[in-house]
C-alpha cells in the first residue's frame, strides 16, 4: 500500500504551495475602530481578479471520508489562488504536490496537519487534493467565480490510475 505520512503545517515548507493564515503571521498590525480591534494586516496575498473573474466568498461544507483516506484525484486552479478558512475549530488535512509536465507530480505528494484555528491560500495553479476534514466541518472559502465561463477554465483536475492511488491512516 503505498501510505502519505501525514507532517505538521510549517510555513517555510509550504511557502512553495501557498500561504499559512494565522494572526502570528501579520508582518503589521494596526490598531482600527476607535482602538477597540486589532487588525493582523495582509497575512495572505490573494490572485483572484484576472480573466474576468470576481473575487468570491463561499462556504464549503465538509464530510469526512472512508478511513484509509483513498488520494485518487489531484486538482489546480491556473488563474487564481483559493482560500480555506474553516469555520469550527476542528483540524484538518491537506494535500498538495508539485509539478511535472504539467501533471502532478505523485513522487512529491506531501499531507500536512493544520490546526483548526488556521487556514491556508494555495497559489495559483498548485495542485492539491479537494477538502479533506476529520469531523463535518464548514469552511470560508475565497476565490475566483466566472459563472459566465466553463469551471474547466479555473479548475483542472488529474484522476490517478489505479496503480498510483495512495493512502492516509488517521
Amino acid at each position: 500500500m503505498n501510505n502519505i505520512s501525514i507532517e505538521q503545517l510549517d510555513i517555510n515548507i509550504f511557502s512553495r504551495f501557498g500561504h499559512i493564515i494565522q494572526k502570528k503571521n501579520a508582518l503589521e498590525l494596526r490598531s482600527i475602530n476607535q482602538g477597540t480591534t486589532t487588525r493582523y494586516h495582509n497575512i495572505s496575498k490573494l490572485n483572484l481578479e484576472s480573466n474576468n473573474g470576481n473575487s468570491s466568498i463561499s462556504v464549503f461544507s465538509g464530510s469526512p471520508r472512508d478511513l484509509p483516506i483513498e488520494i485518487k484525484i489531484m486538482e489546480k486552479h491556473p488563474i487564481a489562488s483559493q482560500s480555506f478558512l474553516p469555520i469550527q475549530d476542528y483540524d484538518w488535512l491537506i494535500v498538495v504536490c508539485e509539478e511535472k509536465n504539467e501533471l502532478p507530480d505523485l513522487n512529491t505528494l506531501r499531507c500536512f496537519h493544520v490546526d483548526g484555528d488556521t487556514g491556508i491560500t494555495y497559489n495559483k495553479n498548485v495542485w492539491h487534493h479537494p477538502l479533506l476534514v476529520k469531523k463535518k466541518q464548514d469552511f470560508w472559502v475565497v476565490d475566483r467565480i466566472n459563472d459566465q465561463e466553463s469551471s474547466s477554465i479555473n479548475l483542472k483536475e488529474h484522476h490517478f490510475n489505479n496503480n498510483e492511488i495512495r493512502f492516509i491512516n488517521l
